[in-house]
């Protein structure tokens, strides 16, 4: 009995150091190495996208203030645009807005992209806006 505890108790720090070689051949982590890591202080990201978003409302107001306004100069004077060139006009501000809501309750995980795709969809309106009125530059 005596030599079995003794084959234990010295046996058992083999048993666990024979294990270490398989640990030993793994240097490197599980995870994906070639990804960067992004440490985000959630704060300081709250902070940018609230100050994003007071900008990009201020930016959607005026928009709705000048579409507004053009479509009561545009009665009055009787200015027509084509067909084709109000639907594009159209469809990026509807790709406008869309793209403003998904602002509001983006996650930082997909901020930037979100963000990228708003300033496109306004950078496209811009451009659609001014080719119905030309007269109206930025």
């Amino acid at each position: 009995m005596m030599n079995i505890l003794s084959a234990l108790i010295v046996g058992s720090p083999l048993i666990a150091v024979s294990a270490l070689p398989i640990v030993t051949h793994h240097p490197t982590s599980m995870l994906v190495t070639d990804a960067p890591l992004q440490l985000v202080d959630d704060g300081d990201f709250a902070t940018r996208k609230e100050a994003y978003l007071r900008k990009s409302h201020n930016e959607m107001d005026e928009w709705r203030n000048r579409i507004h306004d053009a479509g009561e100069s545009a009665e009055a004077t009787g200015h027509e645009v084509s067909a084709s060139a109000k639907a594009q006009f159209n469809r990026a501000w509807t790709a406008t807005k869309s793209s403003w809501q998904k602002l509001q309750t983006e996650s930082v995980e997909g901020w930037e992209k979100t963000r990228k795709a708003y300033e496109r969809s306004t950078a496209e309106l811009r451009e659609q806006w001014h080719k119905i009125h030309p007269e109206d530059q930025d």
